[in-house]
């Protein structure tokens, strides 16, 4: 199976990337965005129902920031977030502050959270894990918001890296488990 499919492979976005690992499902979702250039209500529709659904978006971090950077310049979204992401959104001040665990070297990714105790589970990491778990907090003017999710109870914000405010990095708090380093704080 080819890393990426073509638009021919299959009848719509949504087959070709739910036959995409969740490790190659960023990279086909910025091809499927592109494709929709010029319909920035459909990519940014598709980043609402692929966006978060991928564990490894980081390295296409820069191209899916700049497509919703362009998208969202003409569609507003709180008007096409579903219920209750849409209240959710609306209940958050002008200035979120917001967190993210990570490895060292991702400080600056799309993914982040309101919550510290999600961001201290993702600096161990979910599948795999860190060898150098990292705790970032920042800022993110509420415009400067690409996508929020709140359906696996992460409370995850996805932000323009470029717009973080008041950035701080720290290594994860480390705890010892059965003999072996965990980046799991308090």
């Amino acid at each position: 199976m080819e890393t990426y499919f073509t638009k021919r492979d299959f009848d719509t976005a949504d087959k070709r990337l739910a036959e995409c690992t969740s490790y190659k499902r960023a990279g086909q979702l910025v091809l499927e965005m592109v494709w929709e250039r010029g319909a920035p209500l459909k990519q940014v529709a598709l980043f609402l129902e692929w966006g978060n659904v991928g564990d490894a978006p980081f390295q296409c971090r820069k191209a899916l920031a700049d497509i919703l950077r362009e998208a969202l310049k003409q569609v507003r979204l709180a008007d096409v977030l579903k219920e209750p992401e849409q209240t959710w959104f609306e209940s958050l001040g002008v200035e979120i502050p917001i967190y993210r665990g990570c490895e060292k070297g991702r400080e600056r990714g799309l993914h982040w959270t309101v919550d510290l105790a999600v961001a201290r589970g993702f600096a161990t990491g979910k599948r795999c894990i860190n060898r150098h778990p990292t705790l970032v907090s920042a800022c993110i003017p509420k415009e400067q918001v690409f996508a929020v999710f709140i359906d696996r109870e992460e409370h995850e914000i996805v932000a323009d890296y470029r717009r973080l405010r008041r950035v701080k990095i720290e290594p994860a708090p480390a705890l010892r488990y059965h003999g072996e380093m965990s980046a799991i704080g308090p």
